[in-house]
């Protein structure tokens, strides 16, 4: 086969490459509008009204006092405190925690215990929800504490009342579903036990 042959194969195929090539990005570029437009009819049109609706909080069950006290730290628990103080963190130091630094300290009592819980796990989001929210800031100046039965605090959930966010011991411990209201509840249950500092002050 001599090189003008040879030449002549070389020119069709690239020819049958590139129309074949043009063909398919014609067909492409056809087809993403209307798959584009397809999505796009999916999305209601209130869909940031019906987002902020299921973040309020809902009574989501009805769960009693002893399953809620099924909840890991509760579990394990032979006390229950809240408290507040005055430092950027909880005065811990390894296992230690630092009693004299605290501010205020309330022993929680079972009627007490029942309500937190209820809080914990009976409330979540009205809604499904595609967006969590979260905040930047984080200066807690509140805790709950989990006590074993030698009085040795075990966990514990540090929270900040101002920021709205929460930093826990361990990935063991569960808040439930944090819906937008649950953290005022929480806070509320702070000032009726009788803490102020980080609540009210």
């Amino acid at each position: 086969m001599n090189n003008s042959i040879i030449k002549q194969l070389f020119f069709i195929a690239a020819l049958v490459l590139t129309f074949t090539t043009c063909k398919q990005k014609k067909n492409f570029a056809q087809i993403l509008p209307v798959r584009n437009k397809i999505d796009s009819e999916k999305i209601p049109e209130n869909k940031d009204e019906i987002e902020r609706k299921s973040h309020n909080c809902i009574e989501k069950s009805k769960d009693d006092f002893t399953t809620r006290l099924k909840n890991y730290p509760f579990n394990s628990s032979a006390q229950i405190q809240i408290v507040s103080f005055k430092s950027d963190y909880l005065p811990r130091l390894n296992d230690k925690l630092f009693y004299s630094k605290l501010t205020e300290v309330k022993t929680l009592t079972f009627s007490q215990v029942d309500k937190l819980t209820d809080i914990l796990y009976n409330y979540g989001y009205g809604g499904e929800v595609y967006i969590v929210r979260t905040a930047n800031c984080y200066m807690p100046r509140n805790a709950i504490l989990f006590l074993d039965s030698n009085g040795k605090v075990f966990e514990f959930i540090e929270i900040c009342f101002e920021c709205r966010n929460t930093r826990e011991s361990s990935e063991k411990i569960s808040l439930g579903e944090m819906c937008d209201q649950k953290m005022s509840m929480l806070k509320d249950f702070f000032k009726t036990a009788g803490i102020q500092y980080g609540v009210i002050e």
